[in-house]
């Protein structure tokens, strides 16, 4: 079960989504009856690569919404044998799946839960967090700001970092020329950035680089997709103005099945993100199709990027974020070395091989 601000199979992004999904194809493939809830307009139940997936319908706004959804989902599951219980960035969950006799275990990318401190209830939350069987963060930034921020609270903790599909995600130069040829920027340079567009994600900083850049490269251009703010918007903001002003192509929301192909347009991505990027899926994924990476020294991403594969700036520095892409373009030698160790080291990531490392969890954890 995981938030219920966007349904499961929603085509325009959200990484919670994905990895649920991506975790239960594996999941199901090794022969585990897995069960995927997810909050929609409608109920329903469909089979997607083995997994089950039943839609909530939900009639209430955030952040009802999430209590709605996991009282009707878990009330369903009381009728029927649960072996395991895994919550994705829901931190009530075990609190209110008392009734159920299983292993519960929660997957977060953000330590702080329902506005953490500011909320009159942080004590209860605290508690509830004692209730999982396993607290399995994405990252080792994610959980040391964990336990710096709640607290050591006796439950086993380890990192569980996001995957990569590998099959999806993989160099393709022809799909990347096809669609730079469709945006007429064949024969450009091409800085990417995949992600929501919000000054947390440093989509400013872009944007001021990519001006600092053209001063000196001619035949650069920025591309960025990606929604306004959060998954599910489709509206535009002042930054999604300001990329077509500096001459950059603004995509908008880009559905699952064309990323492979953003990805591969590009001869770098950027990922400049200031705050709570807890691992940061899209700079994986961009490695997972050969693309080097060029990322703030903030949160999960050194955890994301190797020292060949990618390159590390200071955090909210425009001026590094143009040197170091610059240094790039001007360094073929050190441009070839970084795109050819990209797939390496997106290979340490496969969504198999970190199913089989929760597996393990899975089986570390006493009977409920």
């Amino acid at each position: 079960l995981g938030p219920s601000v966007l349904p499961i199979l929603y085509p325009l992004g959200g990484a919670v989504q994905r990895r649920m999904l991506e975790i239960a194809k594996v999941q199901a493939a090794r022969g585990e009856k897995v069960i995927i809830y997810s909050a929609d307009s409608e109920s329903g139940r469909v089979e997607c690569h083995g997994v089950e997936i039943r839609s909530i319908a939900c009639r209430y706004r955030m952040p009802f919404r999430d209590f709605e959804y996991m009282r009707k989902a878990l009330q369903e599951l009381r009728s029927e044998p649960v072996d395991i219980l895994h919550f994705h960035n829901l931190s009530e969950g075990a609190a209110y799946s008392r009734a159920i006799h299983a292993k519960k275990f929660l997957s977060f990318d953000n330590f702080v839960f329902r506005r953490g401190e500011k909320t009159p209830f942080f004590w209860w939350y605290r508690s509830a967090l004692r209730k999982f069987s396993w607290l399995l963060p994405v990252s080792e930034y994610c959980l040391h700001a964990y336990q710096a921020y709640w607290g050591s609270n006796g439950v086993p903790i380890r990192t569980l970092y996001n995957g990569v599909n590998l099959e999806q995600f993989s160099p393709d130069l022809a799909g990347g020329l096809a669609k730079k040829r469709a945006l007429g920027i064949e024969n450009k340079r091409v800085i990417l950035y995949v992600g929501r567009v919000c000054p947390q994600k440093g989509t400013d900083l872009l944007i001021e680089a990519f001006q600092q850049l053209k001063q000196s490269l001619s035949n650069v251009s920025l591309v960025i997709a990606g929604p306004a703010e959060q998954f599910g918007n489709t509206n535009h903001n002042e930054l999604t103005r300001r990329i077509s002003e500096v001459g950059g192509l603004y995509l908008g929301p880009v559905p699952e099945k064309d990323l492979a192909a953003i990805y591969n347009l590009c001869d770098v991505f950027v990922m400049p993100t200031r705050s709570l990027e807890m691992f940061g899926m899209a700079a994986l994924e961009a490695q997972a199709c050969g693309k080097p990476v060029v990322c703030s020294r903030h949160g999960g991403l050194p955890e994301v990027i190797s020292e060949k594969s990618g390159v590390l700036f200071p955090t909210g520095d425009a001026g590094a974020l143009a040197d170091s892409l610059q240094q790039l373009f001007n360094d073929a030698h050190q441009y070839g070395a970084r795109a050819e160790s990209a797939r390496e080291n997106a290979l340490r990531f496969g969504w198999p091989k970190i199913v089989g490392e929760l597996e393990h969890t899975y089986r570390d954890c006493p009977v409920a």
